[in-house]
């Protein structure tokens, strides 16, 4: 069940990693800040388009196993 969460989480990543996202930011730099910004934005979607009483649980597994990986990311790099 894990493995496809983890595929969700790095599809995830994966799109907040391109470079077309960042052509209208002022520094246009790729910071830690804005790949965050643009993770919750997508994953703000996904949820939005997803809810329903039926898909009540797998959703709160996604957003939990989401948010423990974020977690886990940003105590690697040191924030």
């Amino acid at each position: 069940m894990t493995t496809n969460y983890i595929n969700f989480y790095n599809k995830l990543i994966q799109l907040t990693t391109n470079k077309s996202l960042y052509k209208g930011i002022s520094n246009k730099q790729d910071t830690f800040a804005d790949r965050l910004t643009f993770f919750l934005i997508h994953f703000a979607f996904f949820l939005k388009v997803f809810k329903n009483p039926e898909n009540k649980l797998i959703l709160q597994d996604i957003y939990d196993f989401n948010f423990r990986q974020i977690e886990l990311s940003i105590r690697e790099i040191g924030y």
